[in-house]
């Protein structure tokens, strides 16, 4: 009995056991269900605080900054004075000890000694001053200066955060509300700018078509013009050949105007003007005018003055004169053709006689000419043609009987 209370007993406590396993991991699944939600919250106010921040003006920003490095300053400064302080008070009381020690063997020295003059006391006491300053000097050297505490100091970060700048809910609306208001301004504001670009796109296109079209008139006009200038290029080209179809006439044209030009000099000496070593036939013709119009003028001044008989009497002896002078020198231009010609006739009658050597040289026969005949053949035509206007229908070459009106064959 005892063993089976026993075995009883340790059963109880391992249900026991097991029940407060089972409440341990329920609490602690209840633990780490409460610690994810408060992650997720944790995760979920650092989102919202990055927003606020996003939304924090710059110079409110700006100033906690400035705050934070005069907070970084003025612990830096509280640091450094303390241990400034507590250097200086720690070489203050070495001073005074060596001080009061100075003191004391004075006086032990003075007791012990006799009484000296005063001047023997006056230098004691400065050899007992000037030793005590060079105590005090060492002692000076043995703390640091205010410098190195400053250099020793390391900046440690309070770990206190900005504060937000956002304290109240009506705060964080104001702000959302101007922000609505300037983002209805910028909407706006890019409505308008793109009603603008797409009038100005609307104009450029407009203007590029028209640009586009005038320049394909112009260059149409361009390329009219350059056929225009081919044809007459070529057309002068075939003036030219005209004028110059070979070196013998572009010769006789040229000893023409060489004799134009020596008439023109001549008639412009005559008129008494100079002449130029290169004279100009065209100036020459203007001076040559003006001379004649000067001329007529005085001719006509004269008939005005009653000389008329005396200028028609000056005329036909210049008209005399000028026929004697034509026929003098045609008689010479037909002397001078005659002698050439006698000339041309005496050499070609000295020349020597030039045979003919091989077969004569045969012309081409005309080529054969090909003309196209029709020729109508009537094949009972009339006739056909007679019975489909009485009957409605003819009969064909075949004996075919065909309601078609006949048509005339042609080869």
């Amino acid at each position: 009995p005892r063993t089976r209370e026993t075995a009883e007993d340790t059963t109880r406590k391992k249900q026991e056991k097991i029940q407060q396993i089972k409440t341990i991991r329920t609490q602690l699944a209840a633990l780490q269900s409460e610690i994810a939600r408060q992650r997720e919250q944790k995760d979920e106010a650092l989102k919202y605080k990055g927003f606020l921040v996003k939304l924090t003006p710059q110079e409110w920003k700006e100033d906690r900054a400035e705050d934070k490095t005069e907070r970084k300053r003025l612990r830096r400064e509280s640091w450094v004075d303390r241990k400034f302080a507590s250097s200086e008070g720690k070489m203050n009381k070495e001073i005074e000890g060596e001080e009061k020690a100075s003191e004391e063997r004075a006086v032990e020295q003075a007791s012990r000694t006799k009484r000296r003059p005063k001047r023997e006391m006056e230098e004691a006491e400065k050899e007992r001053d000037k030793e005590l300053e060079g105590r005090r000097r060492r002692i000076r050297k043995k703390y640091p200066p205010r410098e190195h505490f400053e250099g020793e100091y390391e900046e440690v970060s309070s770990g206190e955060e900005m504060p937000l700048f956002f304290q109240e809910s009506a705060h964080l609306l104001d702000v959302f509300t101007s922000l609505e208001g300037s983002n209805l301004f910028l909407i706006q504001n890019s409505q308008d700018k793109e009603q603008a670009l797409e009038d100005l796109q609307r104009r450029f296109d407009e203007t590029r078509r028209v640009s586009e079209a005038k320049t394909e008139r112009m260059q149409q006009g361009l390329d009219t013009l350059e056929q225009q200038i081919e044809e007459q290029k070529r057309h002068i080209a075939e003036l030219k050949d005209k004028l110059n179809p070979g070196g013998a006439a572009g010769s006789e044209q040229d000893q023409y105007l060489r004799e134009l030009l020596d008439k023109t000099v001549e008639v412009n000496q005559a008129c008494g003007h100079d002449t130029e070593h290169d004279p100009d036939a065209i100036q020459m013709l203007t001076a040559i005018e003006a001379k004649l119009e000067e001329y007529l003028s005085q001719f006509a001044e004269a008939e005005a003055m009653g000389m008329a008989p005396y200028v028609e009497k000056l005329e036909r002896a210049a008209d005399a004169k000028r026929r004697e002078k034509v026929k003098r020198e045609r008689k010479e231009a037909q002397e001078k053709k005659s002698e050439e010609r006698l000339k041309a006739s005496l050499l070609r009658s000295q020349a020597p006689i030039h045979k003919k050597t091989g077969k004569q040289i045969m012309f081409r026969s005309a080529p054969l000419l090909r003309m196209r005949r029709v020729v109508v053949e009537d094949d009972g035509y009339e006739q056909a043609k007679h019975d489909h206007g009485v009957f409605g229908m003819h009969m064909n070459k075949d004996g075919l009987p065909h309601c078609d009106e006949p048509t005339l064959s042609e080869e």
